[in-house]
C-alpha cells in the first residue's frame, strides 16, 4: 500500500530502508539491535561473519525481515558457504596445507580457533574433507571433528 499526501512525499509504509553508514562499527550494530554485551557466543559469530562495513551494512538492512540476528547470521553462514566454499577436495588439501586456519574458515565459514582445531584427531586433510561431505554442507566445524 503506498500513502501520498498533499505537497508530501510518497511513502511505502511496507517497507523500510536503513540508511548506509560508512563508518559503522559492531559495537554500533550491536546498540542498534539491542543486543547485551552478555551475549558473547552471539557477538563472536557477528564479528567473523560482519568483518566489513558493507558486511554489517547489509545485515542491518536485512535485519528488518528476520525474526533473530542469529537466524539471519545461519542464513547468511549458509549462503557464503554456497558463493565461497570448497567444490572439490584437491582445494582444500592445497589450503590445508598452506594455512590450516583459514583453509577450515573457508569451508565452515565460521571462526576456527585452536581449540576446535585440536578436536580434530587426523591431520588428513582429504579424511576431514570427506568426513565433511559425509556430515553434509552446512555442518559445523565441531560436529566434523567429532567423526574425522
Amino acid at each position: 500500500m503506498t500513502i501520498a499526501l498533499k505537497n508530501q512525499e510518497v511513502v511505502n509504509p511496507t517497507t523500510t530502508q536503513i540508511p548506509y553508514h560508512s563508518d559503522l562499527t559492531l559495537e554500533q550494530v550491536c546498540y542498534l539491535l539491542d543486543i547485551s554485551p552478555k551475549a558473547i557466543s552471539l557477538i563472536d559469530t557477528m564479528k567473523f561473519m560482519l568483518n566489513t562495513v558493507e558486511r554489517m551494512n547489509e545485515f542491518l538492512q536485512r535485519y528488518s525481515f528476520a525474526n533473530h540476528p542469529l537466524s539471519l547470521l545461519v542464513q547468511m553462514r549458509k549462503e557464503d558457504i554456497d558463493a565461497h566454499g570448497y567444490t572439490n577436495k584437491s582445494d582444500f588439501v592445497y589450503d590445508y596445507y598452506l594455512n590450516k586456519k583459514s583453509a577450515f574458515e573457508k569451508l565452515f565459514q565460521e571462526e576456527a580457533p585452536d581449540w576446535k582445531m585440536n578436536k580434530y584427531r587426523t591431520d588428513d586433510p582429504e579424511r576431514i574433507y570427506d568426513t565433511y561431505l559425509m556430515q553434509g554442507k552446512y555442518s559445523h566445524m565441531t560436529q566434523v571433528a567429532l567423526f574425522a
